[in-house]
């Protein structure tokens, strides 16, 4: 018993200890002992009984206005954030007397993050526009108001149209793609590898057209934007798998060399831009958020419908009927489509072997759409040329994926079997 006391005390003392430190570090007044102290009278608080916690939260309360008095008397302002965060310190100290371990480092790590992520929270938050905000908001309300209340299970007596998996779908890959957008904006401006790979992430079409209309524009651009067209198809490839990986992992094998030959070629073409022919220039492209009602509900149309024709044409035409609505349905939206050979998969409409071909087929024609939107955007031939040259071999590295596929899936299978014994 002894030993689980000071191993709890241990505890207590470490995490008050790196709060105060990064208060220190914060060059607040209020650093490492007092919140070490805090903690571990926190813990003894407890331990002697509720009269006695409350007694510790009486006194923290006549030391956090001493604080405060003291800041104001000095000019530099109440301390809420200090003041709060005491608070929470004490708690975690009780917290860790009654003998749980995870919440209370939870919390800890979790007020770490945003107190040392302060200064980039401001700037973000200064760069927010309204209806960046409304779309969060909205992507609350559709996750934990509209999503609870939807029926469960298929409406059609052919098991295709489910209401709730697809709006969960929906509300999970908007959500996916607001978390790229944030990345986007925080990091978009730090060059053309950070641009291109995160506007890929969001919509890599949308982030080649916005990169052909800089090139049009700006002599010595060409460059530049072909590096960036490139790093976004990398990031719509990898979105593509991870989004299979995510909601059908069993599909991931089927697809893992194809799309990895393609990754492959995209990357390589990427870096081997010559870097005296690229221009220093940071192109800033200006992508709308992913997530609003409206884009929701256009995403959830459009999911629904390609489930449904994916389920019917596999239904009438077999795996060639859903490869068909794969194609067209990646020249619209290749993450829709890679989504919904995921929700297929569950649903044991296809096999993981077609949901992971689908994605190919989808990406390949993700691929080729951006082709016209290059030369839409751009008029520059060299810059058509080049991707025209670059979705070449994209399209021959996947058929090459392909080919060797099933020898690989083979040997995988072997493996998995012999590992399962």
């Amino acid at each position: 018993m002894s030993y689980v006391t000071l191993w709890h005390l241990a505890i207590t003392l470490g995490l008050g200890l790196l709060v105060g430190l990064e208060r220190e570090r914060a060059g607040k007044e209020v650093g490492l002992r007092t919140f070490s102290f805090v903690a571990l009278l926190g813990f003894l608080g407890w331990s002697m009984g509720h009269v006695y916690a409350v007694s510790t939260l009486a006194f923290l309360c006549v030391v956090v206005i001493i604080i405060n008095v003291r800041a104001l008397q000095k000019g530099t302002g109440v301390e809420a954030t200090t003041s709060v965060a005491l608070f929470i310190v004490a708690f975690v100290g009780m917290l860790v007397a009654q003998g749980v371990i995870f919440t209370p480092v939870a919390v800890i790590v979790l007020m770490l993050a945003l107190l040392s992520w302060k200064e980039e929270m401001v700037v973000f938050s200064r760069h927010l526009q309204r209806n960046e905000i409304h779309a969060a908001i909205t992507l609350g309300i559709l996750s934990f108001v509209i999503l609870p209340a939807l029926p469960s299970g298929p409406l059609d007596q052919w098991g295709l149209f489910d209401v709730r998996k697809i709006w969960l779908m929906v509300v999970l890959i908007s959500a996916i793609g607001f978390g790229n957008y944030v990345l986007l904006k925080l990091y978009g401006s730090r060059g053309i590898n950070y641009t291109g790979f995160l506007g890929g992430l969001v919509n890599s079409t949308a982030t080649a057209a916005e990169l052909s209309q800089k090139a049009s524009g700006n002599q010595g651009m060409e460059h530049t934007a072909f590096k960036g067209i490139m790093w976004a198809k990398t990031a719509a490839f990898l979105r593509n798998g991870i989004i299979l990986a995510m909601f059908a992992p069993t599909a991931l094998p089927a697809g893992l060399v194809p799309v990895g030959m393609m990754l492959a070629v995209t990357i390589f073409l990427a870096l081997r831009s010559p870097k005296g022919e690229v221009s220093t220039e940071t192109p800033e492209i200006q992508l709308e958020s992913p997530f609003s009602l409206r884009s929701a509900m256009v995403f959830g149309i459009f999911f629904a419908v390609i489930t449904v024709l994916g389920g019917v044409a596999g239904q009438l035409l077999g795996d060639l009927g859903f490869y068909v609505v794969a194609f067209f349905g990646g020249i619209v939206s290749s993450s829709s489509t890679a989504a919904t050979a995921a929700h297929l998969v569950t649903s044991e409409k296809i096999t993981s072997l077609v949901a992971g071909s689908a994605v190919i087929i989808s990406s390949i024609s993700s691929a080729l759409v951006i082709l016209p939107v290059v030369w839409k955007g751009s008029g520059k031939p060299w810059l058509v040329r080049r991707v025209a040259i670059a979705i070449g071999w994209v399209i021959i590295a996947s058929a090459i994926g392909i080919l060797i596929n099933p020898y690989l899936l083979e040997q995988y299978y072997v493996v998995e079997a012999w590992i399962a014994r």
